[in-house]
């Protein structure tokens, strides 16, 4: 490629306004910012390990003249240009690949330029640039990019990282951002996660996947990342881990059996549906369950044996035994079906009691699916009776999917039966479709390949494990178990499960390191889940002090959301000492008030309605449980900035808790069960960092090291300027740190080192 920008082109390509967006399209003309990224969208094939990613941006000009800009692009490492389009005036465009030696002295004027420290990113990376003119004006430009690179590869994992963040002031798409990325494999491929986004996986067979991610206006603020493995063995077994010298590490561990079943033919299973056809059922809840039942009964497979349970005032099973999945007992169960009617009261008891003592083989997976809209009223009502009188019977180790329908559901009831049976409850509101959840999860356990799962790791300790219980595995699916060890070294790790009624085991290698900086997203998604059992044991037994106090340790040191924490933004250090808040104590020592108003705000930022994602720059975390209302309530009128609680609420935790029934408590259940089921790293919310084995809190528009202390010797160092670049040569570890924003206190050497920015900043 010509080698045509020169170098004063480049130092008065960038403004003080924006970000990378993946690439950024900047006028020479500097009173003017980075134009506004209208579309991006990225195609992505991975072949056998080599990513070519073809990425089209479209950028809008809304300025009333042509612009003569730059258009720049930070290329993952390893990565090559295979190919640039853009024409102006029917001529195409050249470009410039940029070595990273070279492009670190870029990058660094892009940094002051842009008054971005998040760029700091891309210190040590290669660097495509072309020249763009003319830009149309109040018109758009369109630019096509292809590279290709060889991924990563360790232990039969490949990483791919699209590289996406945009620095301190993440910018947004007008319209889409989107994402599709193919996956082709010679070796059959096994887990397929992204720690970053929540993307859509559909499987085509063995050797070839599909994920795809689209959002409106998406905030480009973190890096696209994948993780994919490959295995010829039955299970695919991937470990990673995250350790600070010195402190227990954090693994996580992806495991994933074959997508389709081996020689094509399914494990057998023994099936059970339970029904709930009481009066309340009556109208399109009948009708919806009615043919939820049908579908679920067709999509049994040849080997398979089943029964229906319908329960009501008095309990009726469709026959007395198990029968075998044939033309016949199909026909029986939809006449069956088709004569349900919805009467009576609920025996919920009486129906799990007849439903347990079933006929089933202990060779087999063993499943119930129980559907009520009703809390017990006929026979025994009291909950924990009930679900004590579920464990004595279930000697056969049978699995329960609980699914409640409707808001009258006793949520402490249903989610005890499931979770302390190896399955999972599931809600229908009113608006919601009970067929296709019911389906879904039929189909989901429609080819198991290994039940009671356990994971066993030899010559070092784990602990904390999450989930706690291992479900059975089913063929394409995937589970993410996350932990902390204690030591190090290569060990052998064990998966043992039941296939055909035969104890098997295989065994997989994983390096378990002392320390190692990558993979940081791991401690926060361990803490989240961890977070969510603790809440679940809280809910369901009732709050005592030690489950209480480590979800208000792990709030405070991971940033996560709670019902035990509020998020209070006030205008500056004068109006927090108004009130009488001493942020040190805020951040360091948590209280023992016993009430709490946040567990509205919790739930709701569960659901993706709002939450911490919203929060304002300056909010820091408050954790002495105190009325923050209040606070906020006698806050001077004067100040210039609102103030609020993000996590607020009128209701006391205690009591919203205990409360077992209506709209609320679903949400509670469902809230804190995606805690348990986090696979999605979501630290953008917070204002609590971890970089490496340090902490920052984000206090007064700082960030702030958990390390520094107010009698520290301190050295003042101007963002952007000489000395400030000079310390990221002399210590790189700090990059990721001072990215962190313009104003940061990081300690080194004991020594407070504060950056704040210069005149002009």
């Amino acid at each position: 490629m010509r080698r045509h920008v020169t170098t004063s082109l480049a130092l008065a390509l960038f403004t003080a306004a924006s970000a990378f967006g993946s690439g950024m399209l900047i006028p020479k003309d500097e009173s003017i910012p980075p134009l506004a990224i209208k579309h991006q969208r990225v195609d992505i094939q991975i072949k056998d390990g080599v990513a070519t990613a073809k990425i089209e941006q479209v950028f809008k000009n809304s300025v009333n003249r042509d612009l003569e800009a730059v258009f720049v692009f930070p290329l993952p490492e390893n990565a090559a240009i295979s190919d640039f389009a853009m024409f102006i005036n029917g001529k195409r465009m050249s470009g410039e690949l940029v070595e990273k030696d070279k492009a670190r002295k870029i990058y660094q004027d892009i940094v002051r330029r842009m008054k971005d420290p998040g760029l700091l990113e891309y210190l040590g990376g290669n660097l495509f640039r072309v020249s763009v003119y003319p830009v149309p004006k109040n018109g758009e430009q369109r630019i096509e990019l292809e590279y290709s690179q060889t991924l990563p590869f360790d232990g039969g994992l490949y990483k791919f990282v699209y590289p996406l963040k945009t620095g301190e002031r993440a910018s947004r798409t007008l319209e889409d951002f989107t994402t599709s990325l193919r996956l082709h494999s010679s070796t059959p491929i096994k887990t397929v996660y992204s720690p970053s986004h929540e993307v859509g996986i559909t499987r085509k067979g063995e050797h070839e996947a599909v994920v795809g991610f689209e959002e409106e206006r998406a905030l480009l603020d973190r890096d696209f990342v994948l993780y994919y493995s490959v295995s010829k063995k039955a299970f695919g077994v991937n470990l990673l881990t995250h350790a600070v010298k010195g402190k227990d590490g954090f693994y996580m561990l992806m495991l994933a059996p074959s997508v389709l079943p081996p020689d094509g033919k399914a494990a057998a299973k023994d099936v059970l549906f339970v029904f709930d056809t009481s009066g309340s059922m009556s109208g399109s809840k009948m009708e919806q369950a009615r043919e939820a039942l049908l579908q679920c009964v067709g999509r049994l497979n040849a080997g398979d044996r089943f029964n229906i349970i319908r329960f009501s005032t008095d309990v009726e099973p469709l026959a007395d035994q198990l029968l075998p999945v044939n033309k016949e007992s199909r026909a029986k169960a939809e006449t069956f079906a088709k004569e349900l009617t919805a009467r009576g009261g609920t025996a919920i008891d009486g129906a799990l009691a007849a439903a347990l003592a079933m006929d089933f083989d202990p060779k087999r997976p063993r499943i119930v699916l129980f559907l009520t809209d009703g809390k017990p009223t006929i026979g025994e009502s009291d909950t924990d009776v009930i679900v004590g009188n579920v464990a004595k019977a279930n000697e056969a180790g049978v699995r329960m999917f609980v699914f409640g329908v409707g808001e009258k559901v006793n949520t402490h009831l249903l989610d005890k039966l499931s979770g302390e049976n190896g399955g999972l409850s599931q809600y229908v509101l009113p608006d919601e479709d009970i067929e296709t959840k019911v389906s879904s999860l039929v189909d989901k356990l429609s080819h198991p390949v290994l039940s009671n799962v356990k994971i066993e790791v030899d010559k070092l300790k784990t602990s904390m494990v999450h989930p706690r219980e291992l479900p059975d595995l089913f063929c394409g699916d995937q589970l993410v178990v996350l932990g902390r060890y204690e030591g190090s070294g290569h060990v052998a790790i064990r998966l043992l499960g039941d296939v055909e009624g035969a104890r098997r085991e295989f065994v997989y290698e994983g390096d378990f390191a002392a320390t190692n900086s990558d993979n940081a997203f791991i401690p926060r998604l361990w803490a989240t889940r961890r977070v969510g059992y603790l809440l679940d044991a809280i809910r369901l037994q009732g709050e005592e002090k030690e489950l209480k106090d480590e979800v208000m340790l792990l709030s405070k040191e991971y940033g996560i959301m709670t019902p035990y924490t509020s998020y209070l933004v006030l205008e500056d250090d004068k109006a927090y000492a108004q009130h009488g808040i001493d942020r040190d104590q805020a951040m360091n020592e948590p209280s023992e008030r016993e009430e709490k108003r946040a567990v509205h705000r919790f739930a709701a930022s569960r659901r993706g309605s709002v939450g911490a994602r919203d929060m304002d720059d300056s909010a820091m975390p408050v954790f002495d449980e105190g009325d923050a209302d209040a606070l906020v309530a006698t806050a001077p009128a004067s100040s210039g900035r609102a103030r609020r609680v993000v996590g607020g609420s009128s209701r006391k935790l205690k009591s919203y808790f205990k409360a077992d029934s209506g709209v609320e408590a679903i949400d509670l259940s469902r809230a804190i069960d995606s805690y348990k089921r986090e696979t999605v790293s979501e630290e953008r919310q917070t204002a609590v960092r971890h970089i490496g084995k340090r902490l920052f809190y984000h206090v007064d528009g700082q960030w702030v090291d958990s390390a520094y202390k107010k009698d520290m010797k301190t050295r003042r160092i101007e963002f952007a300027s000489e000395a400030y670049f000079k310390l990221l040569d002399d210590h790189p570890e700090l990059t990721d740190c001072l990215a962190l924003g313009q104003r940061v206190v990081v300690v080194l050497d004991g020594e407070a080192i504060k950056v704040e920015p210069g005149p002009g900043f």
